[in-house]
């Protein structure tokens, strides 16, 4: 096994693992799906229209999903002040949700192209 797949994987599970449990301790963030597509999907489209070979294409995905976790994070943000009660709580979890999963798909994305984007 290549050393340098080792420590990718290291690095991934290592990321997941700290962030996963720190996003359930004491909340009741949930996983939801139509975000997540809305985050990968944008990502995905974004890839297409950058073009790159390669680690370019990695980078840009992570670049697309992190501008799409912020841009749902600002259409949440935009729908609080007509919510109350419930409503209020889950905006604000759609909110912090889209912004947290953007943010964990573009530092894996970084983790792949920077540990096979340099020669070492």
């Amino acid at each position: 096994m290549n050393m340098r797949f080792f420590w990718l994987g290291v690095g991934i599970v290592g990321i997941l693992g700290a962030v996963v449990p720190a996003a359930q301790m004491g909340t009741e963030i949930y996983f939801d799906f139509q975000l997540f597509m809305l985050v990968v999907g944008i990502g995905i489209f974004y890839v297409i229209g950058s073009g790159g070979k390669g680690l370019k294409r990695v980078d840009n995905f992570g670049k697309g999903s992190f501008a799409a976790g912020s841009l749902g994070f600002f259409i949440a943000l935009a729908s609080v002040p007509g919510s109350e009660g419930q409503a209020l709580i889950d905006t604000t979890q759609y909110a912090v949700f889209s912004i947290c999963l953007g943010t964990i798909i573009y530092l894996v994305c970084q983790v792949i192209v920077n540990r096979f984007g340099s020669s070492q």
